[in-house]
């Protein structure tokens, strides 16, 4: 008897201390027989007085109670709303991922850049990306399967882009840094580009004082706030831009450019998706 109250007891002190109970009714020891426990009522509506470092349970609390970031479960309770799994933020989650890998995979490679030099750095990092780049007193160089192209492994002072054709690539405003220093460059092009933005163009007009030729149509999320910036490219003599928007201060900013520098020609063109749109619509 006295064997089965004390593993009775042990029992009773392990429920008693583990985080998990929040509420005991009808508490009682397994051995009916026991005087050690007939002062307390059957019926036990607050037992908190024998949980060490407990507050009084009252029929105010609500359960269960919120889970905190130092609570322990294995999952959640609750499942997401059926709106989590729509298509559409599907598709957003998708392409939120997609840009931070390809933001991680154009983090500037300061190792490359200071072993090879900023213009065959910069030449590499464009070619990993499908474009083409172009040396001066030399062709156009672009890697295809059938033939890869060979650029050297140390520094040649007489390697000088002075082209850069990024056309339909997945280039992002982490990989412009790749491209920095290159002081004699004069044609470029981000034509069609997903992930050039109005950061995107204030960051080139910085960093190419010497540009000449810039074409950014196609790129959708460039609106007239990047135009703006443009005005630092003092050598520019050619913009091509595309107005998605059908914006008249788009054109209106093309004008002031072009007041800005004499020099300079805009050459505007609308939208081919907002074209397709507008024979969706009429169909």
């Amino acid at each position: 008897m006295l064997l089965l109250h004390f593993v009775n007891k042990l029992i009773f002190d392990e429920l008693t201390k583990t985080s998990h109970v929040v509420k005991v009714k009808n508490l009682q020891y397994f051995s009916t027989g026991n005087k050690l426990m007939e002062r307390i009522p059957r019926n036990i509506k607050d037992c908190s007085r024998f949980i060490v470092h407990r507050n009084r349970i009252s029929s105010e609390d609500k359960e269960p109670k919120a889970v905190s970031d130092t609570s322990f479960s294995w999952f959640k309770a609750e499942a997401p709303p059926p709106q989590t799994f729509s298509i559409g933020n599907i598709k957003s989650w998708w392409e939120y991922n997609k840009r931070l890998l390809f933001a991680k995979q154009q983090e500037f490679n300061f190792k490359r850049a200071s072993t090879l030099g900023s213009n065959i750095a910069a030449a590499y990092f464009v070619i990993e990306w499908s474009g083409k780049v172009k040396f001066k007193n030399s062709n156009w160089l672009e890697a295809t399967k059938d033939k890869p192209v060979r650029l050297p492994n140390s520094y040649k002072p007489n390697y000088i882009i002075i082209g850069i054709d990024a056309s339909n690539t997945l280039i992002c405003y982490e990989g412009l840094k790749n491209m920095n220093s290159l002081h004699y460059l004069k044609w470029l092009s981000f034509k069609g580009c997903e992930y050039i933005d109005d950061w995107c163009i204030d960051k080139i007009s910085a960093q190419y004082p010497s540009l000449e030729y810039l074409d950014i149509s196609d790129c959708k999320n460039v609106t007239e706030r990047a135009l703006e910036a443009i005005y630092k490219l003092y050598n520019l003599k050619t913009l091509i831009v595309t107005n998605h928007q059908k914006s008249a201060t788009f054109e209106l900013t093309c004008l002031m450019l072009e007041e800005c520098n004499t020099n300079l020609q805009c050459k505007i063109f609308n939208s081919r998706y907002s074209n397709n749109k507008s024979q969706e619509k009429n169909k």
